[in-house]
């Protein structure tokens, strides 16, 4: 389940490489700086007790339950307005020129981020054959913390041209069609990988005015529908999706106006979000770990949307 990120730093330690405390979670804004990119945030407790407690912040919180766990809202204009400009938009015209033009992305955190059951023979992977493992399955990519986002431009307008779901570290864009009142499939976004070809829904469908999207059990990868998705091929790896807990997701935003307004100091945090690679097999280059590392903060060097 997802969680605030000021409760999850509640429970962190910061850690260099050597496992070193430099300062607690709460401290964050002190080490966000390009010196600290390789930091990474530790719980303060064992691992395995926190994921042998069900009601510890590892689980995070029911949005059904806990309706003020909040998404992180990060806007970044594209054309000088004012703020004053932007009090009087309601009295535009909706093909008005003088509406921004602007990104903004929803942010959620999920404290601890499931990794996928892959079918070994010995210490390498093997395929299923016929949907079957002949050796043992071992759960691979593990890790504390997890940031997963979906974003829109807008260009003008009082509506979105475009929406783009992130899938772990790929992603999908989606073009509005205001006829229709849905969300279509564009492009896949580029990728150099061979074995990362996921094939995306057609459509996102509304609700209300909202995207109607679906996290994945455990790995919470963004899709537009239920199902199975695949999303790498060797080895076989498949996110599971279905209609599960609701989160009504615009009860509880944070809006963070890039350059605007004051952003949260952990927002400026270079370093890891999780716990570094542990209990690798084969090289530990590759990936191939029982506990993979936390991801990257909000600071990304690669844009979802560019003006």
């Amino acid at each position: 389940m997802p969680l605030s990120v000021e409760e999850f730093l509640n429970h962190m330690n910061i850690v260099n490489e050597a496992g070193k405390v430099l300062n607690h979670g709460k401290y964050l804004a002190m080490y966000y700086h390009s010196n600290f990119k390789k930091t990474y945030l530790v719980p303060k407790k064992p691992l395995d007790y926190l994921k042998g407690n069900a009601s510890s912040f590892l689980y995070g919180r029911n949005p059904k339950i806990h309706p003020t766990v909040p998404v992180y809202a990060v806007i970044t204009y594209c054309k000088p307005i004012s703020m004053t400009d932007l009090t009087k938009n309601l009295s535009y015209s909706e093909e008005s020129e003088l509406l921004p033009s602007f990104q903004v992305t929803y942010w959620m955190f999920y404290p601890y981020n499931e990794g996928k059951e892959i079918c070994f023979l010995g210490k390498v992977p093997a395929p299923l054959i016929f949907s079957k493992c002949f050796g043992h399955y071992r759960k691979l990519g593990n890790h504390i913390g997890d940031w997963e986002h979906v974003s829109y431009i807008f260009s003008g307008k009082s509506y979105p041209d475009k929406l783009f779901l992130a899938v772990h570290d790929a992603g999908v864009y989606y073009t509005y069609e205001r006829d229709n009142n849905v969300f279509k499939f564009e492009s896949k976004m580029p990728r150099k990988s061979v074995a990362q070809v996921p094939t995306y829904p057609a459509y996102i469908r509304l609700q209300g005015g909202h995207p109607v999207l679906f996290a994945a059990k455990g790995s919470h990868g963004v899709w537009s529908a239920p199902g199975e998705h695949e999303f790498i091929r060797v080895p076989r790896i498949r996110d599971k999706t279905d209609y599960g807990t609701p989160w009504k997701t615009w009860n509880s935003v944070q809006f963070h106006h890039f350059g605007r307004t004051m952003i949260q100091p952990w927002m400026s945090f270079e370093g890891k979000w999780g716990n570094p690679k542990t209990k690798c097999i084969l090289l530990k280059k590759f990936g191939l770990c029982e506990y993979t590392e936390g991801p990257r903060g909000l600071l990304r060097e690669h844009q979802d949307f560019y003006c």
